[in-house]
């Protein structure tokens, strides 16, 4: 049994941790862009780096790998989206580091990754191991086999993730980076002719991208800093934009009920959005005619990595990268 786990989860500006064994573990949020905070907050948990047995992380892997468990390769961090930190972690602490089902664009429907013009392919790319650990969760929770299980899950957070999963595959996804609903500042799918002219309007690509997944969303139409502020602002555009945010999620879960040809076991939803009842009532009437709902209220990603710290321990095979 290990003497302690520490997960670690990029997510939009933030940087989720935790660390401790798998029945009890102390969790941080810390700005993404000083990372270097995790090691004094691990000195002021008590945790030395002999005390972390392994790390836990998730990424996207190159190509078309399989989906599983891989053992982090430092030398190979270029190969994998979203890893940069991992490296520096694993020297520090002397430990390995494991990535818990990276995205993989195995999983995907070959015909998901098919755009309008071969030019340009979709990626399927989202954190896969949110939408299997919210699925497994829910497998069990039905009394469903882990490999029967249909579900659309949900990750509504700072950036929005949306899944369809057929047991543990991730046949189809999109976040609000790329195609999907606005956020709380990335501006999701938008008119392509208006993106033409945005760009003619910036002087470059950084400029253009700061726009769209900076300045956009709930910051760009309202001014919002945090999710948990979203029903505390008052008038008509914060409750249109409000209405419209409902509106677009709902528009995805059900264009991935048709992914999934209409059989699905149950619509779920997690993330710091489901902290708020209000919201949680709107989306469900909206879109609870799919399938049943369940909810995960708050960023599942810690508890995600974590679960798949327990299957390491319980010896599922490991794949070298």
């Amino acid at each position: 049994m290990c003497m302690a786990v520490l997960a670690y989860y990029p997510h939009g500006a933030a940087l989720h941790v935790g660390v401790g064994t798998l029945e009890a573990y102390t969790t941080a949020v810390f700005p993404l862009t000083s990372p270097e905070q995790l090691f004094p907050w691990l000195e002021a948990a008590g945790i030395s780096p002999d005390d972390v047995d392994f790390i836990v992380t998730s990424g996207t892997l190159p190509g078309s790998q399989p989906s599983g468990i891989y053992l982090f390769n430092p030398e190979a961090a270029a190969a994998h989206q979203g890893v940069e930190f991992c490296a520096l972690l694993a020297e520090r602490l002397s430990s390995p580091v494991y990535l818990i089902d990276p995205a993989s664009r195995a999983d995907c429907h070959p015909q998901a990754l098919v755009t309008g013009t071969p030019a340009l392919g979709r990626t399927c790319s989202a954190d896969h191991f949110l939408f299997k650990f919210l699925a497994r969760q829910e497998a069990a929770k039905r009394g469903l086999p882990q490999s029967e299980g249909r579900f659309i899950a949900a990750h509504l957070d700072e950036v929005h993730q949306l899944g369809a999963v057929v047991g543990t595959k991730v046949v189809d996804c999109l976040t609000s980076l790329e195609e999907g609903p606005f956020a709380l500042r990335q501006s999701g799918g938008l008119p392509f002719d208006g993106v033409l002219e945005l760009c003619s309007q910036h002087q470059g690509r950084e400029e253009v991208l700061d726009a769209l997944n900076q300045n956009g969303g709930l910051h760009g139409y309202l001014g919002l800093e945090r999710l948990e502020d979203l029903f505390d602002l008052q008038g008509e555009q914060a409750d249109l934009v409000r209405q419209a945010l409902v509106y677009q999620i709902a528009k995805e879960i059900g264009a991935l009920a048709a992914v999934l040809e209409g059989k699905v076991d149950a619509v779920i939803l997690s993330g710091e959005l489901m902290r708020l009842p209000s919201f949680q009532a709107e989306l469900a009437q909206r879109v609870g005619f799919i399938a049943p709902i369940s909810v995960y209220p708050g960023n599942q990603g810690v508890a995600a990595l974590m679960a798949g710290a327990k299957r390491i321990l319980d010896q599922e095979p490991i794949i070298l990268s």
